[in-house]
């Protein structure tokens, strides 16, 4: 019985022994469990991070796939160079505009051998003594061939009563015998600011002395600038020659459709000045508007960068150029003008012509106030 119990007593003493190894060994147990537990809900949250990492490179493959699909160009060949006049002849699309244009002669002479044909110009604008010599040189380097080339000159407010002595001192100064295209720079002559300024000869007793000069063979054309929708139907009611173009102010901010349908339906040429709304006067007016706005940063021009690889100059001169609009951006770069030159090379799709001209916010650069002393075209 004492020996049972002893051994009883060394069973109990070693049990005892035995329970803080077990204690130790389940505390183990549990941390390691603990362990596991984090390393699993770090695992969860790694596949959890996985799974949204490939759901969003499926979200951007499937954009990326579906704006490729929808920013493909329909059509990539180049427009032609040229518009038909409603007299016959053929005027280049994009030229070369010289209002306060710098180094004006080696611009001209460089530009001419760059390819370009079509300038514009005008006694207001002081330089066509410059422009002349530029020409001459270019001719006389046999860069082209007079025929070649398309000039446009205007005849100035003060000038209206004599339009033939005016338009032979511009060909004196131009060093040409005659131009492509003389335009009636504005639709008056008469300043409202000044009261005892004389008053201008009408249109009606002016228009036939601009004829005059096609039958005599100093210019080949005749057309209008600045001239809106009633001066024209003015015009058309009376004209023997009607007028082949009207230059006017264009651009997506502001987009004078009206006015175009009007010159498409009377077969009358527009021609876009401020074509890619900058220059001195546009640079001004957002200045003293609008800030910091430019065209060439609007999200959808840089949307039609990305989907034609063209410039934002190009982008903007190919729109004037699908709808048949002359376009004459004023430059003294000989790499810009080699890059405006460059956007006959492709065709704007017609989704994305119409949509730039909505851009139109009436933002107009050119004032005329400052010539007539009222807002004429009101």
């Amino acid at each position: 019985m004492e020996s049972n119990l002893s051994s009883i007593e060394c069973t109990l003493t070693s049990i005892k022994n035995t329970i803080p190894t077990l204690e130790s060994s389940i505390s183990i147990f549990k941390n390691t469990i603990s362990i596991l537990e984090n390393a699993l809900t770090q695992v969860k949250s790694s596949v959890s991070a996985l799974d949204s990492s490939v759901n969003l490179l499926k979200s951007k493959r499937k954009s990326s796939e579906q704006k490729t699909q929808i920013s493909k160009p329909k059509n990539m060949h180049p427009l032609k160079r040229t518009r038909k006049l409603n007299n016959g002849l053929e005027m280049p699309l994009i030229g070369l505009g010289s209002s306060r244009i710098k180094n004006i002669v080696d611009v001209v002479y460089n530009s001419i051998k760059d390819g370009l044909r079509l300038i514009d110009t005008a006694f207001k604008y002081g330089n066509e003594a410059e422009i002349g010599k530029g020409l001459k040189k270019a001719l006389d380097d046999n860069l082209c061939k007079r025929e070649d080339l398309f000039i446009i000159g205007k005849i100035w407010i003060d000038d209206r009563k004599d339009p033939e002595a005016a338009l032979k001192e511009t060909l004196k100064k131009l060093q040409l015998d005659y131009l492509d295209l003389y335009l009636d720079h504005w639709p008056s002559g008469n300043n409202y600011q000044n009261p005892d300024a004389p008053k201008q000869i009408p249109i009606f007793e002016f228009w036939p002395k601009m004829e005059a000069l096609v039958d005599k063979g100093l210019t080949k054309s005749i057309g209008c600038s600045n001239y809106n929708v009633q001066s024209l139907l003015n015009l058309l009611s009376f004209c023997r020659i009607k007028p082949v173009a009207n230059e006017v102010e264009f651009h997506p901010y502001y987009n004078q459709k009206g006015l175009k349908d009007f010159c498409d339906k009377e077969d009358i040429a527009v021609i876009a000045y401020y074509p890619l709304a900058k220059g001195n006067g546009a640079k001004t007016y957002i200045q003293n508007h609008n800030g910091e706005m430019d065209i060439f940063k609007e999200r959808f021009v840089e949307d039609l960068v990305e989907k034609y690889n063209k410039t934002p100059g190009q982008i903007i001169l190919n729109w004037h150029a699908v709808q048949g609009i002359i376009a004459i951006p004023g430059t003294s770069n000989p790499n810009r003008m080699k890059e405006n030159l460059q956007a006959l090379d492709f065709q704007m799709d017609e989704e994305d012509v119409e949509k730039l001209g909505q851009y139109g916010k009436k933002m107009k650069f050119c004032g005329c106030r400052r010539f007539f002393g009222y807002n004429i075209m009101a």
